[in-house]
């Protein structure tokens, strides 16, 4: 190297922090931050689309249970990655969403390309700064990673001026602390008399649930919430990022933690004592109204804003989850525990029935249910496969048949279902674990946002195979609009053979139309090597989420 840069400082600040990978597509206003990367013997990953490579790198967060770089040059690279920044907000995962910019003395001169990244993104970040001098850029990298993930974990977003990134710096400038001597390493715990109550409570149960939500994925591990589980003997739910927390074929794993896709869910009704780890009183709980008046909820936080927000809460435990559960579970060693035998059966009659009821779906007309694709998988399936689901009522009826068995091999696009993020989110996998199967499920419809992704699989060797249910509609929509107006406007599509659009990208592809296809469609696919798509030709109707949803704006 002739000479150590901003960049070089800034790229050496990632390094500390375990990064390895940035997520981008290169422009001119990160090219020195490029280059120093390159000295620095960091990866990167270039896409299509930048909102690919922001996805990316929220599926990467997400599978690693570790935070994630995108990166991108300012101006209209900023403005396509931040369409993915939502979706990262709102599923609270840990992403830096790094951006260039012109040189700072220019700015509010209308300099290249100059827009206001930092208050744009400043609403669906956990924090957005723009550094501003060369001897903060080790301080403003430390304090995005700390602010990432303290709490409950979230993205943020620092602007990096290009004349930072350019300006000659010494020895002396480069990075003096260590991220364990600049954030909180320990993990905090609960208050030991709210933790005796607790338990007290849930010993005490006939009908105990207990719940893990987002940032268990991040500070639970499966032994420790397995523990909980065998201690007390009460069921466990999962949702959103913490599902595959506890292998849903653990005994006391009852799956979803959502009544829409999983009806054993909806005894939650009936639940006499509520753990939530994490999981939030939102509008899919009803805002606490899924749970009786007399339920007493304890809830467990790393955020003192969420506890006793929407309702209120017998117990609030506010520390760092994988503490509270082991303290949970220490104290719930001593004392009698109440029997729920029957709870638990009542449990697993209700599951049972529910994955028949799924099974039963099919009968035997083309094109074929969307429950044959996802029964016809189940083989090939094991317990290192990652499953990415995108969006749409085909991939709702995997969602709901299909098992989380392991952290971060079990994924969704989030609250705000940003379709076509799943391929970017298989990508990720892949990359994370490329020992494993990667199965992408995803719509006709989702798979148009970013299919050019698949150039990006084939430059860096990620053979994803994506299996995709294909019914030349915007599916949970359409269905939406027969139930609600009797008539659909807008949701028609093609029925385009996307599987000749891959093949012509030098992808593998297949093209299913009957239910004895699938299995071996999808096994030559995986043994391809390379990146695949198994377009499979399936009916349209309403899911489970769509039925629920349909439901509850109908009064039920």
């Amino acid at each position: 190297m002739a000479s150590l840069t901003g960049a070089h400082l800034f790229i050496r600040c990632l390094k500390q922090e375990g990064i390895e990978k940035v997520f981008t597509i290169v422009g001119d206003t990160i090219l020195p931050l490029v280059d120093a990367a390159a000295d620095e013997g960091i990866e990167f990953i270039d896409t299509r689309h930048e909102g690919a490579a922001l996805h990316m790198a929220d599926g990467y967060a997400r599978i690693t249970g570790r935070p994630a770089v995108g990166m991108f040059t300012g101006g209209p690279g900023f403005s396509n990655a931040i369409s993915a920044l939502p979706a990262i907000f709102t599923s609270e995962s840990p992403v830096i969403f790094v951006a260039g910019c012109a040189e700072l003395p220019e700015k509010g001169m209308t300099t290249f390309q100059e827009i206001d990244q930092v208050a744009m993104a400043a609403p669906v970040s956990k924090g957005s700064w723009m550094i501003h001098d060369k001897t903060r850029i080790a301080e403003y990298v430390a304090t995005a990673f700390r602010t990432a993930m303290s709490g409950r974990p979230g993205p943020v977003h620092l602007t990096l001026p290009i004349d930072l990134q350019e300006v000659t710096i010494t020895e002396e400038e480069l990075p003096r602390w260590l991220p364990q001597e600049y954030r909180q390493q320990g993990r905090p715990q609960g208050d030991p008399s709210f933790i005796e109550e607790a338990a007290s409570l849930i010993r005490n149960a006939k009908r105990p649930v207990i719940i893990a939500g987002n940032p268990a994925r991040y500070s639970v591990s499966p032994e420790q919430l397995e523990a909980l589980a065998e201690t007390t003997g009460a069921p466990v739910f999962t949702v959103e990022q913490a599902r595959g927390l506890l292998d849903d074929e653990h005994p006391l794993c009852f799956g979803y933690a959502d009544g829409a896709l999983n009806p054993t869910a909806r005894r939650f009704r009936e639940a006499d004592v509520v753990l939530l780890l994490g999981k939030r009183l939102d509008h899919r709980y009803r805002y606490g109204g899924v749970f009786s008046d007399e339920a007493k909820i304890i809830q467990a936080d790393p955020s003192p804003a969420e506890i006793g927000r929407n309702r209120g809460v017998s117990v609030g435990l506010l520390g760092d989850l994988g503490a509270i559960v082991e303290q949970i579970t220490n104290a719930s060693k001593s004392g009698n525990i109440e029997d729920i035998g029957p709870w638990l059966d009542q449990l697993r009659t209700d599951q049972a029935a529910w994955l028949q009821n799924l099974s039963d779906r099919p009968n035997g007309e083309l094109p074929m249910h969307p429950m044959e694709v996802y029964k016809g998988l189940e083989g090939l399936i094991d317990k290192d496969t990652v499953i990415i689901m995108d969006g749409g009522d085909y991939v709702q009826f995997g969602r709901s048949y299909l098992k989380a068995r392991k952290p971060g091999h079990f994924m969704r696009l989030g609250p705000l279902s940003h379709l076509g993020a799943g391929i970017p989110y298989g990508m990720a996998a892949k990359l994370a674990h490329p020992e494993s199967k990667v199965l992408v499920f995803m719509g006709d419809g989702a798979f148009g946002f970013y299919a050019m992704e698949y150039d990006t699989c084939m430059r860096h060797n990620i053979p994803i195979t994506t299996v995709m249910g294909n019914d030349g509609t915007w599916g949970i929509d359409k269905t939406f609009q027969l139930a609600y107006y009797d008539r659909a406007v807008a949701t028609d599509l093609r029925n385009v053979r996307y599987d000749k659009m891959i093949e012509a990208m030098g992808c593998h592809s297949e093209f299913v139309e009957t239910p004895d296809q699938v299995a071996p469609a999808v096994s030559r696919a995986l043994a391809s090597g390379l990146p695949s798509l198994v377009n499979t030709v399936v009916r349209s109707g309403a899911s489970p989420l769509a039925e629920a949803m349909i439901n509850r704006r109908r009064g039920g």
